[in-house]
């Protein structure tokens, strides 16, 4: 079986998303499925062994395999755990543009087989299209012990954004969360060794409950310049517990690490606010 896909991004970065698992956890598997882990040897005889679950249920299987042919941005061939082969090219298609083509020996139905394969490729695509082009980023994941509405709820609610959003030695005075398309969300975290107030302002631009919100969130740098970011948070139900894949682009490699840092700090701070509650 054969499927093209032309995506709107260029060669060397779809190379990378296709290929990296940091980037692999938010698209490499279909419509009711995710991938809360990916473990990648890219070379020739290298292995790679891809966790699939369910989003409702803990049951799930690995797909692996080795890989039998690399050339960089160009071609991937790999032979499937149970023998099948895999073979993915990668063509510019104009400026600015990447056509995809996966071809594999089939192992199942050829309709379900297409439409897992056609959700893959739509997830991928959405990938793409949230990140800015040449733009930085910053990608965690994070597990919680928490359900996925409870932690949706810590994202998206002003009580509770006040409890844990911001790094350490900051606190929120203010928060305003408006969590709908278009809705605003406004966030003020105070520096406690100084008393500086540093404003955080931002639009919802997709929001959809408990699964994903895409936000567009603009505040004042290391630097005193506003920088503005995308972010998309992604959150996975897991048996009780809340797999969470935060995605930002946009990130200026001055603030990359900082960035980083904060939101670590965040996390830590919500996975103790939850433990709480």
């Amino acid at each position: 079986m054969t499927m093209t896909r032309v995506f709107d991004a260029p060669r060397d970065l779809v190379w990378r998303v296709y290929t990296e698992p940091e980037h692999m956890l938010h698209w490499m598997a279909s419509k009711e499925w995710t991938t809360p882990s990916a473990k990648i040897d890219l070379r020739e005889g290298g292995s790679f062994n891809i966790e699939m679950r369910p989003l409702e249920g803990a049951e799930g299987f690995f797909f692996g395999g080795t890989y039998d042919e690399i050339r960089k941005a160009e071609l991937i061939v790999m032979a499937i755990g149970d023998g099948r082969i895999m073979r993915t090219t990668f063509e510019d298609a104009g400026p600015g543009k990447t056509k995809l083509t996966l071809s594999w020996e089939m192992a199942e139905d050829e309709a379900l087989e297409r439409q897992g394969y056609t959700e893959i490729l739509d997830k991928l695509t959405s990938y793409l299209r949230d990140r800015r082009k040449d733009a930085r980023e910053v990608i965690i994941t994070r597990s919680f012990d928490a359900p996925r509405q409870t932690v949706f709820e810590a994202w998206t609610k002003a009580e509770h954004l006040r409890h844990w959003i911001g790094p350490n030695d900051f606190t929120i005075p203010e928060a305003e969360s408006d969590p709908r398309p278009g809705g605003k969300i406004h966030v003020v975290m105070r520096y406690t060794l100084d008393g500086k107030d540093y404003p955080i302002t931002g639009e919802y631009l997709e929001v959809k409950a408990p699964e994903r919100i895409v936000m567009r969130m603009s505040g004042e740098g290391t630097t005193g310049k506003t920088i503005a970011t995308l972010v998309t948070v992604t959150f996975v139900e897991r048996g009780g517990k809340t797999l969470v894949l935060f995605h930002q682009t946009g990130v200026p490699e001055s603030e990359r690490d900082g960035s980083t840092v904060g939101w670590t700090e965040g996390f830590d701070k919500l996975a103790a606010y939850l433990a709480r509650r």
